[in-house]
């Protein structure tokens, strides 16, 4: 009898686990919770990234010879007192004496300053690379132009003051000469007074 009672038992679980397949569903309550809010996304506007300005080196490459553009042009725009602090804050390097070189060449500079520094970068350009070399040549040609023109405004000046002095001269001798021949005229006028009378 037990064993009738395992095998009812097994029937009815297997019944009743089948009914409830063929069944409606049973329904379970819902709990209603509040969906939750999804985070705001911010979108951050794309932009393109900002250049990166390029840096003065004894090269050639494209980036490094507009960086040394843009020196130059910085240099012509900037007063001799900002020109004067910049040559102080650079450190000793090979790029930073060719730097001060340009300062020393600026058109500001006074002639002695600006010659000697001419001299330096002249030979400075036989050790640079070509495109550099190159571009900074302009800067030197320019230059000696200029010191050039500078010379010979001042040794016009020089002749200038040179004539201005034997004009000087020639006109105090011309007075004196004047003087005396005055003086001689007066003397044949008595002469010719005391004679004639």
């Amino acid at each position: 009898m037990k064993s009738f009672v395992r095998v009812a038992a097994a029937s009815l679980l297997c019944g009743a686990v089948l009914a409830g397949c063929q069944q409606k569903p049973v329904m379970l309550p819902v709990i209603s919770k509040p969906l939750p809010q999804p985070e705001k996304v911010v979108e951050i506007p794309k932009r393109a990234p900002e250049p990166v300005k390029p840096q003065l080196a004894l090269q050639d490459n494209a980036e490094t010879l507009q960086a040394w553009t843009e020196f130059r042009t910085t240099l012509l725009g900037i007063s001799a007192k900002e020109r004067e602090a910049l040559s102080r804050s650079l450190p000793a390097t090979p790029v930073a004496e060719l730097q001060q070189l340009l300062i020393r060449t600026h058109p500001e500079t006074p002639y002695a300053i600006r010659f000697k520094a001419q001299m330096e970068l002249a030979g400075q350009l036989q050790t640079l690379p070509k495109g550099l070399a190159d571009l900074l040549r302009w800067d030197h040609a320019y230059n000696q132009k200029l010191l050039e023109a500078e010379s010979a405004v001042k040794a016009l000046g020089r002749l200038n003051g040179q004539q201005q002095d034997q004009l000087e001269r020639l006109q105090k001798r011309n007075t004196d000469l004047q003087k005396k021949i005055d003086a001689l005229t007066q003397i044949e006028a008595k002469l010719n007074a005391a004679g004639g009378g």
